[in-house]
Order: structure tokens, then C-alpha cells, then sequence
């Protein structure tokens, strides 16, 4: 069944310079509307295991959902997907018990999900903190906040809010799947334009590149194809150091 054609994702993913393995993952589903970036915890067993398992469990469980007789109304899809995330949750630490060399592992998540053709009423979901923007009227807006010690702390006021999100709190996660017994996922609605652009994209890219930074990249490469963007924005994450995987989903409206 198809739910969205009008709006496009294109991704990129890399290793970086200094990781042995990939344990980022996405999943680009442009027919379901459906566009996901997952980053195994670094330093956690399984790191890869988990992120392919949690985008594998979301996808399918969204896609199930969609291609039932009873098709959901729009008030039940944060439902739906916070469930998705809760049985990926589940799934991981079902593995990790059966596979006592994968104890430990987790992952963060984020997605996009359109249950319609144009963008009104769509669905970002994310724990942990992969990251989701929004370009719109030339400029960035972060449409996520972290799930991280750094992140919990800025709002509290113990840190300002200018605080680099390289200070070490900020590897500390507060969330992640498959780390604990339950999972809360951030779900927020938002009201997409043709001409916007999302982008989704694991911590590899912040960590070596500001909001600002990010967006200079796009606005050069501003009319290359969704592509060409993803890979400029790996490229340049990896000439300033590639401290660690990166990966990147840009979803682009008709009239990009």
C-alpha cells in the first residue's frame, strides 16, 4: 500500500576514520513514508546487532500496520509508532538474553513517518541522540532535543545553553533502545512545506560539525541532487576527523 509519493529520502552512511566497524544503520522506505537512522552504542556489545535490529523491528511493525484491513486514523499513529519503538525495545533485549555476547547492547533511533502524501501530518519519533533538522527559508532548525546528561542539564539550568555538545555529558545518554527494560520515545507531530527539507542523521555528524556548519555544506551543494548532499555532508564530517561513523538521510518535498 502505498502512503506517500511525493516526498523522497536519500541516505549515505559511512565508517569514518577511526571506528573499525559501521554500527550506524538506515532505512529508507519512500513508498511507506518511513525513514529511519539508527546509532549502535559505541563501546556497547553488539553496537551493529542492535541498530539493524531496532530499524528491522520499527519498519516491519509500522509497515504491518499500514498494510492492515484496519487502517488507523490519524490520532492512533503516535500510538502506533511509540509501540513500534517498545517492540524494538523488546526485541533487543529478547536477543541480547538469548545471546549472552550481545548483553549490553542498545542503540539510538530516529525517524520520520508520513502517513500522508503531503507532509501535514507527519510524525518524528527519536530516542537517544540522533538528531533530526528541518531547512526551511534558508535555515536550520533542530527538531529534536538530545536525550543526553548535558542535554538534561541545560534545562534544568546547571549548564548554559551555549554549552558544546562536544563537553562530556554529552556522550552520556539518558535513553536508548534495548538498554533498559522500557523505553520512552519522543514522539512530535509537525506540519511539513513541499519545499522543505529533513535530515536525519547520527551523532558522527554533530560531533564534528555545528547547526551552522551543516547548513553551509547543503546551501554549496544546494543544487546538487538529495544524493550528492548526503555524501557532501559525510565527506566533509570525515575531512574535519571522522571520529565516528556517520550517517545521513536527507527527505526532500516535490518541489526541491
Amino acid at each position: 500500500m502505498a502512503i506517500t509519493g511525493q516526498w523522497k529520502g536519500f541516505g549515505f552512511t559511512d565508517i569514518g576514520r577511526i571506528r573499525q566497524t559501521n554500527q550506524d544503520t538506515l532505512r529508507i522506505d519512500n513508498e511507506l513514508g518511513l525513514w529511519i537512522v539508527a546509532d549502535g552504542m559505541g563501546g556497547h556489545a553488539g553496537g551493529d546487532v542492535a541498530s539493524q535490529l531496532a530499524v528491522e523491528t520499527i519498519h516491519k511493525y509500522v509497515a504491518d500496520h499500514v498494510s492492515s484491513k484496519d487502517h488507523p486514523d490519524s490520532q492512533d499513529w503516535p500510538t502506533i509508532i511509540q509501540s513500534a519503538v517498545v517492540h524494538a525495545n523488546a526485541t533487543l533485549r529478547k536477543r541480547a538474553k538469548a545471546e549472552p555476547a550481545l548483553k549490553g547492547m542498545g542503540t539510538t533511533v530516529v525517524l520520520v513517518f508520513m502517513p500522508d502524501t503531503n507532509g501535514e501530518n507527519a510524525f518524528i519519533a527519536h530516542v537517544g541522540d540522533s538528531r533530526a533538522y528541518l531547512i526551511r527559508d534558508k535555515k536550520i532548525t533542530a527538531l529534536t532535543r538530545d536525550h543526553t546528561l548535558l542535554e538534561e542539564r541545560i534545562q534544568v539550568g546547571l549548564l548554559p545553553k551555549t554549552t558544546s555538545s562536544s563537553h562530556p555529558l554529552g556522550h552520556v545518554l539518558t535513553r536508548g533502545v534495548g538498554v533498559e527494560s522500557t523505553v520512552d520515545p519522543e514522539i512530535v507531530q509537525h506540519i511539513f512545506q513541499p519545499t522543505d527539507e529533513i535530515l536525519l542523521c547520527s551523532d558522527g555528524l554533530n560531533k564534528m560539525m555545528n547547526d551552522d556548519q551543516i547548513f553551509e555544506v547543503l546551501q554549496k551543494n544546494t543544487t546538487q541532487p538529495g544524493q550528492e548532499k548526503c555524501q557532501a555532508l559525510v565527506d566533509r564530517a570525515n575531512e574535519l576527523g571522522g571520529k565516528d561513523n556517520t550517517t545521513v538521510v536527507l527527505i526532500q518535498g516535490q518541489e526541491i
